[in-house]
């Protein structure tokens, strides 16, 4: 069975979260720890990618060789962040095929306009429904695995409210959708008015689960009681790693030493046998030894 289609059988599953890789070693670490899916996210791309904040610094295909370096460290499905498509028609039809290629299993496509924003950043801008209808359609043609599963998000919540978001999603669903999400919702009502809304659909509906942006903060069994079939945890990787590496720093700089954090750092051991050393180097004994 594919990833794409190991993804769909999740939703008769139960709740479950795409839990966030920055890089490949994040992606072995989810898949050992039981995640059940993965998530890359264009926010935490740009930082790893180009030390800057998601202001639309990336290029598709920046953003296409950091989701295939992920994709190939695990058996996982993986959904990736395509952001606004990276243009108009033709670029939508190509982000695609890229992501396919790349080895993801799903994606979703926003309405912001160019420049685009994090979906928790004020300043955010949309094109029209009708616009985001059509690149929504042209990317729904060229997929090749009908199991590839698309979701169409809006940022419509912070620039036009919340009924706009919502008949937003509702044009996104009949041009064939197959999943929907609205990003940052600022209050509980505002979830509780999408998933009561949207529900009907039919559409399997996302919420954003991560910690100190706009959104309330609620676990995942809370979000699958209130509607929503799945979460994601897009940033938790990133940030974990942006503390824990400046504390380390900041210690071994004041004190020379990284005596005070040694029990917060995985030996040098350790991490080899993380990264399949051992069989690596029985690999090669073995063939060297039929020489």
């Amino acid at each position: 069975m594919t990833r794409s289609a190991r993804f769909r059988q999740l939703f008769q599953q139960g709740p479950f979260c795409c839990l966030g890789a920055h890089d490949a070693i994040t992606a072995k670490l989810a898949e050992e720890a039981g995640a059940k899916a993965l998530y890359v996210s264009g926010f935490v791309a740009s930082g790893v990618i180009a030390g800057e904040a998601d202001i639309g610094v990336l290029s598709q295909t920046e953003m296409f060789e950091h989701i295939r370096r992920i994709c190939r460290a695990t058996s996982l499905p993986v959904f990736a962040d395509a952001d606004t498509g990276y243009g108009g028609i033709l670029d939508v039809q190509r982000t695609i095929r890229l992501w396919e290629e790349a080895g993801a299993s799903v994606l979703h496509l926003e309405d912001q306009a160019l420049p685009k924003k994090c979906g928790h950043y004020a300043g955010k801008q949309l094109v029209s429904k009708e616009e985001m209808v059509l690149k929504l359609r042209a990317m729904i043609e060229a997929r090749t695995d009908p199991d590839f599963f698309i979701v169409a998000r809006t940022d419509a919540i912070a620039v036009t409210g919340i009924e706009d978001a919502i008949a937003r999603l509702q044009a996104y669903a009949e041009a064939g959708a197959d999943g929907l999400y609205a990003d940052a919702p600022e209050s509980l009502d505002h979830m509780r008015e999408l998933t009561r809304r949207l529900a009907p659909l039919g559409k399997p509906i996302l919420f954003n689960q991560a910690r100190t942006g706009k959104s309330p903060f609620v676990s995942m069994q809370d979000a699958y009681a209130m509607g929503f079939a799945y979460t994601l945890a897009p940033i938790e990787s990133l940030l974990t790693m942006h503390k824990a590496v400046k504390d380390v720093f900041a210690t071994f700089l004041r004190e020379g030493s990284t005596d005070a954090i040694a029990d917060q750092m995985s030996t040098f051991g350790d991490y080899n046998r993380f990264v399949g050393l051992d069989e690596a180097v029985a690999t090669e004994k073995r063939f060297a030894g039929s020489v």
